[in-house]
């Protein structure tokens, strides 16, 4: 399936790129807001949004992504050095935090993507989408999304620079970056070598030396052009090999056999964004991705479509995705093909989005999931919102596996319905922010323990209700 999409994807460039390449518009910006997955939305934002540029990134002090992670308010971080970390938002399963690169979904070969593969310093910024995302992003954004946007220099300067850094724990960091910018493409290329010792955790005799090591090395490479004044196309590639170690034997560790400690992550994408006419844009992204933890393989093909629709005062999105997920240790796939539309737009001051997905899943039927938000300013500094919608979860390739050899092949996907309400205002002395939310989620997942002649298993165990409160205040003092 996915050689037929990059049969079409290469076509289709190859008529696009027919064109005279006449346009100086000077470096392109290609980017993608998350909340509404397209580059230029008509309203404002009115999901809770957490938002990191590189120079804010770098004022946290942070030296790893999942140390960044640490350091964000209003989400739960799970897990340390070496394991496979959790983020939770407003408490869900971390499985429930979709985690996208460039744009695109990374693979959960276990239960969440592994947050160790991702080099901080290859990162341009990152936006954190509280609330379900499964309308436009698919399958398993019920808690919410962590968008992570690679480097593309777009307000840098050609030329060349290295970092370095030493610390305590034989901790180290060596990151060369190389841009350069032209009237119409950039370049932006970047490798980066990491290593440190880890810190003994256990404090017990028996675990003497234990202390999870991680040796990484990483290269970005960002490729941007405006072919012609309509057409532009990017390359993306995230190339990363890294040994990680999580309480190996060999190294004082709980575990009775060997922990391989390989996570690697490669992924490869191409987009090409066409504009029709004034008012009409079509986006097509191709994404090859292949990852492998603990000696396991796995794979993620995606093929998207999204044609933007400029309208008076509003916009809408109608978009076609298809997924090929691979796990090459259990010989197994998933495919699904999901057909998605989205409308935003002003009507009487109120700001007004909707949006759904029809999801034709291989394992699990057809579903569909939606969202609506609105909001409104009731005056030049105070504003209300508040949003409700459906997302879905499913199961990940270790569950699929482990319930195909128990011979339970009846688990159903998890589904929510979510609904929330807020308030802000920005003022003189600072802002502030009121949230409310409420979500349900059906059919939720339930690990079983073997017991007897039952294997071990995942299962349906039923409802899970969570319900919260978030409030923010900021200001400036002293400058």
């Amino acid at each position: 399936m996915f050689t037929k999409n990059l049969i079409f994807a290469a076509s289709m460039s190859a008529i696009l790129f027919s064109n005279t390449a006449n346009a100086v518009i000077g470096p392109i910006k290609i980017s993608l807001n998350t909340e509404y997955r397209v580059s230029n939305p008509v309203i404002g934002s009115i999901a809770s949004i957490i938002k990191l540029d590189k120079a804010a990134i770098k004022r946290t002090g942070a030296v790893t992504f999942t140390g960044l992670l640490e350091s964000i308010p209003s989400v739960s971080f799970e897990g340390g050095q070496g394991n496979l970390q959790a983020l939770r938002i407003r408490g869900n399963e971390a499985s429930h935090t979709l985690l996208l690169l460039d744009g695109q979904e990374v693979s959960a070969g276990g239960t969440q993507p592994n947050l160790d593969a991702i080099p901080l310093d290859q990162i341009e910024r990152i936006e954190i989408t509280k609330g379900p995302f499964s309308s436009l992003y698919g399958p398993g954004a019920i808690g919410g999304v962590i968008h992570v946007f690679t480097d593309k220099g777009v307000d840098s300067i050609t030329g060349s620079k290295v970092d370095f850094s030493y610390g305590t724990h034989g901790t180290s960091k060596v990151n060369l970056n190389t841009y350069v910018k032209g009237e119409t493409s950039y370049l932006d290329v970047s490798l980066t070598d990491f290593h440190t010792d880890g810190i003994e955790a256990l404090g017990l005799a028996v675990n003497k030396g234990e202390k999870d090591s991680i040796d990484r090395q990483t290269l970005g490479l960002n490729f941007g052009s405006q072919v012609t004044d309509k057409t532009s196309i990017s390359l993306n590639i995230l190339n990363t090999n890294a040994d990680i170690q999580y309480d190996d034997p060999s190294e004082g560790g709980m575990w009775a056999s060997a922990v391989k400690p390989d996570n690697n992550l490669k992924q490869i994408g191409f987009g090409v964004s066409q504009q029709i006419n004034d008012n009409f844009k079509i986006n097509v992204d191709l994404t090859d991705q292949d990852t492998k933890r603990r000696g396991k393989k796995y794979s993620l093909n995606t093929l998207s479509v999204v044609n933007e629709l400029d309208l008076k005062n509003s916009k809408l999105s109608l978009g076609l995705s298809n997924f090929l997920d691979k796990d090459f240790s259990a010989s197994t796939e998933t495919e699904h093909t999901d057909w998605f539309g989205q409308w935003q737009g002003l009507v009487i001051d109120n700001e007004l989005s909707f949006g759904a997905r029809l999801i034709d899943h291989d394992k699990f039927s057809t579903h569909t999931t939606y969202n609506f938000n609105w909001a409104r300013d009731l005056s030049s500094s105070l504003r209300i919102n508040g949003s409700y919608g459906s997302a879905t979860n499913l199961p990940d390739h270790y569950s699929n596996n482990l319930n195909i050899v128990a011979g339970k092949t009846a688990l159903k996907p998890e589904r929510s319905k979510n609904i929330e309400v807020g308030l802000s205002g920005d003022y003189g002395w600072g802002n502030f922010g009121v949230k409310l939310y409420k979500s349900k989620v059906n059919d939720a997942f339930g690990y079983v323990y073997a017991a007897g002649a039952v294997l071990a298993h995942y299962e349906n165990v039923g409802i899970i209700n969570m319900k919260g409160a978030e409030l923010s205040i900021g200001t400036d003092l002293l400058g």
